[in-house]
């Protein structure tokens, strides 16, 4: 299991206890304010939602995390609220939205040590055509043509997408392209 320092304290009740359980090694440190209380280590991905709660995983970091595209990206691709703290790590790349636009389709997903925040597939297909500029069009088309077989599989919600496009600006827009397209 993941803990934070805080997490910590409270489980063994002092700030005392706290730095005896890390000293006995009853609990691992392995990274600023992450701590496991087993031998195996975490991945990166949960770290950083340990110490980053608020984030949320986006763009080719989500694609790659549903198996919609062969890309494996090399930085993990976090949105956070706009009043956030800039993460400082080389291996992330950070982008701001309000925290209303974040809540829409995003979901907690437990690991096998924590949890990850990630937006569902409807929502990532809606990000997909509201980025589709910023992303090279080889990668937008295999992506698309990934959402077109999920489609014809009933994986994906049409409702949902729908209902999501319409709390955004411009969602009428977003929601005819997809429409087109998918």
């Amino acid at each position: 299991m993941v803990y934070t320092w805080e997490e910590i304290v409270r489980i063994e009740g002092s700030i005392s206890k706290a730095y005896k359980s890390v000293e006995n090694r009853k609990y691992k440190k392995v990274s600023h304010g992450v701590y496991v209380d087993d031998s195996e280590l975490i991945s990166e991905l949960e770290q950083l939602f340990v110490r980053y709660p608020r984030a949320t995983l986006t763009l080719q970091s989500a694609f790659d995390y549903y198996e919609l595209s062969d890309y494996i990206p090399d930085k993990y691709h976090l949105v956070t609220p706009y009043n956030s703290h800039t993460i400082k790590n080389n291996k992330v790349s950070q982008s701001y939205m309000s925290e209303e636009m974040i809540e829409i389709g995003r979901q907690k997903i437990d690991t096998k040590y924590g949890y990850i925040f990630i937006f569902d597939k409807e929502r990532m297909l809606i990000e997909l055509f509201r980025l589709r500029t910023k992303l090279p069009k080889e990668y937008f088309l295999e992506v698309v043509s990934s959402y077109r077989i999920l489609k014809s599989m009933e994986v994906i919600s049409l409702r949902r997408i729908s209902e999501y496009c319409m709390k955004m600006t411009s969602g009428h827009r977003l929601l005819k392209e997809i429409q087109e397209m998918i």
